[in-house]
């Protein structure tokens, strides 16, 4: 029983992973390409946004009066900004 937990709480840990890495690798190149970045400046954007994931999360695990909730909750990129920027 404790077994089948375990593989079931890693197989949505994975899944939560890779929707949240996807987005975070997918909307900076997004918005590189509309911009009209070359590889190296499209390496970096993406490299910044996953570091700005990683610190947005970590913020989330603190629990204090000013931010945080206390619980792992992995915070990623939001598709609704690509639209907008491209035309913009």
């Amino acid at each position: 029983m404790q077994q089948e937990k375990h593989s079931k709480a890693m197989v949505l840990g994975l899944q939560h992973l890779l929707a949240m890495y996807s987005g975070s690798i997918l909307v900076p190149m997004m918005i590189g390409q509309a911009l009209g970045y070359n590889s190296e400046q499209l390496t970096y954007l993406v490299s910044t946004d996953i570091f700005m994931c990683g610190v947005a999360t970590f913020l989330q695990l603190q629990l204090n009066k000013y931010f945080g909730i206390g619980l792992p909750v992995v915070l990623g990129v939001a598709f609704q900004s690509v639209a907008p920027l491209t035309i913009i």
